[in-house]
């Protein structure tokens, strides 16, 4: 029996629909239909299931307005995949890429719950330990994601700037978390997903969590406030036994996992050739084209042996063009590299394992492949609608005007560096400078990085974020001053300031591409209604309402 991994869910529109073709036979509302979408009906029993996973999922209760807000979002699934040209994503290969990945993770999953966390076992003693932690209440908020990439999405928003206000707003079908900021009220332990209870219970008032994995997505959270709960007696222990246990179960899958793990792949025997693997990664951040570029000889160079078997630079490359882009590039140094080929070995001895058992054929794994596919596609299709929509200048410069401080050019600074890697030489050529030597001199001599060695250590007017942590540190100190040693990584750093260009605003014309890209993103919700009302006035639409407000969940 599954956890819930596979309830792969959309706030916007989710399970891939099974719809009844009525070529044959005239499609009628009745009590098994519960919409009618051209030649295409909508049966109560998927709308039903869908708008219980929809509550499951933003943890809402049982209204009218939920349920009309569900069932617009299936008939807009129908208008979208039947009623619209999909040509363009169904040939794009990234598209492909991901539906192979959703697949394989599918399977992976189901091989996990059936081989792994079907045999956790949770005792009396611990269930009794984990339920005194019912004795504290939390209030948090919330952001649903469907995918990993959208939830990311929306936390690197919240990184800069956004509010769970503005967000919600965004990302919510329901009234009250779109208009509250997506706030939940207060929870005890068991009332919410295990995996989104197991954060919360671990952050202070104010903080915000990284995008956390539930049964029916991704949540990113925010604790607003905890506080005791009365006493507990053993009445209420008994009467949450049950689903006490189910969370401790969830909460062992790791320790579970990296035991089963150690039975089916002997990490001692897998061995790297560093040089190939730097090759590999010049030709990964390069691209599709790097490999056309390079010698077959270099290509059946060693990168990777596991077990005896060789791999030579092409055969991993090859596998890790294969992932979806939005995994692919963050693989963008040696530690990384060497993470995803290893994660790439254990996923195939997996999925042979899954093979021999016929996983992928198990009908609860291809629902949830069914349902990944169709969340993948409209992932794509937001994105399509959104790229080719049309807003007129005279929009755009409203909305400039109102967000003018969002459209400012970015600082420049101009810097000079001498990386080493012993700390006492860093010190010794800091004395040098302080004592007047030239700083381009040294650099030329001592500096490991070549490109700026070459120009005196100068890396020229960049953008203040590029320098990340240091970048207060530059920005407060006057020019000309030495700054450092600095730990960055295996290296320490020496810097001097030779110049700054504060933040100015862009001009229309300067900002305009950025101006539609943030009008897009706050606008999106409308945009894709707008869009949707076009495909309606082309096709029929007929909803059975009196059976979606009387039915009883």
């Amino acid at each position: 029996m599954l956890i819930g991994k596979f309830k792969y869910i959309s706030i916007i529109s989710g399970l891939l629909l099974v719809f009844t073709l009525g070529c044959k036979k005239e499609l009628k509302l009745d009590d098994q239909t519960v919409a009618i979408v051209g030649k295409y009906s909508v049966a109560f029993k998927d709308y039903k299931s869908r708008y219980q996973e929809y509550l499951d999922a933003t943890y809402q209760k049982d209204n009218l307005f939920l349920r009309l807000g569900v069932l617009r979002n299936m008939i807009n699934e129908i208008l979208l995949r039947n009623y619209d040209d999909n040509k363009e994503i169904f040939e794009n290969p990234e598209f492909k890429k991901e539906i192979n990945w959703a697949k394989k993770e599918m399977v992976l999953a189901y091989l996990k719950e059936e081989d792994i966390y079907s045999k956790i076992e949770v005792s009396d003693e611990q269930a009794r330990k984990a339920f005194m932690r019912l004795n504290e209440k939390i209030a948090a908020r919330h952001l649903y994601a469907p995918t990993e990439e959208e939830a990311y999405r929306l936390y690197n928003l919240l990184m800069k700037g956004a509010s769970f206000d503005s967000l919600a707003r965004v990302v919510f079908t329901d009234s009250t978390l779109k208009n509250n900021g997506g706030y939940l009220g207060y929870f005890t332990w068991g009332d919410m997903d295990p995996a989104f209870e197991d954060a919360a219970y671990g952050m202070k008032p104010g903080e915000i969590s990284k995008p956390v994995k539930t049964a029916q997505g991704y949540s990113i959270i925010k604790v607003e406030d905890r506080k005791k709960a009365p006493i507990l007696t053993e009445t209420e222990y008994l009467k949450k036994k049950e689903q006490i246990i189910r969370i401790l179960k969830i909460s062992k899958k790791k320790e579970y996992e990296r035991k089963y793990l150690k039975t089916v792949f002997d990490e001692q025997k897998l061995s790297f050739n560093d040089e190939s693997l730097k090759q590999l990664l010049d030709l990964i951040k390069n691209g599709e084209s790097s490999s056309k570029e390079i010698s077959p000889t270099v290509l059946k160079r060693e990168a990777a042996e596991y077990d005896g078997q060789k791999l030579s630079i092409g055969t991993v490359l090859k596998e890790i063009r294969q992932i979806p882009y939005y995994h692919r590039k963050r693989i963008d140094n040696l530690k990384k590299l060497k993470a995803a080929i290893k994660g790439l070995l254990i996923n195939n001895t997996l999925l042979n394992i899954a093979e021999e058992k016929n996983y992928a054929q198990v009908p609860e794994v291809k629902r949830a492949i069914q349902n990944a596919e169709n969340n993948l596609y409209l992932k794509y299709k937001r994105k399509e609608v959104l790229a080719k929509a049309q807003v007129p200048d005279s929009v755009l410069r409203v909305y400039y005007r109102k967000k003018i401080k969002k459209f400012n050019k970015p600082p420049l600074i101009d810097v000079r560096e001498i990386l080493v890697k012993d700390f006492q030489r860093a010190l010794r050529l800091k004395k040098r400078l302080l004592d007047g030597e030239d700083f381009a001199a040294l650099a030329k001599k001592y500096s490991l990085r070549q490109w700026s060695a070459q120009k005196g250590g100068e890396i020229g007017y960049s953008e203040l974020d590029r320098f990340g942590n240091l970048k207060k540190i530059l920005w407060d100190a006057p020019v000309g001053k030495i700054i450092g040693p600095v730990k960055i990584e295996d290296y320490y750093g020496l810097f001097r300031v030779e110049g700054k260009i504060e933040s100015k605003p862009m001009t229309f014309e300067e900002a305009k591409e950025a101006v539609l890209e943030e009008y897009k993103g706050e606008f999106q919700t409308e945009l894709m209604r707008d869009y949707l009302k076009k495909l309606r006035q082309k096709v029929p639409v007929k909803r059975n309402l009196n059976l979606v407000k009387k039915f009883i969940l």
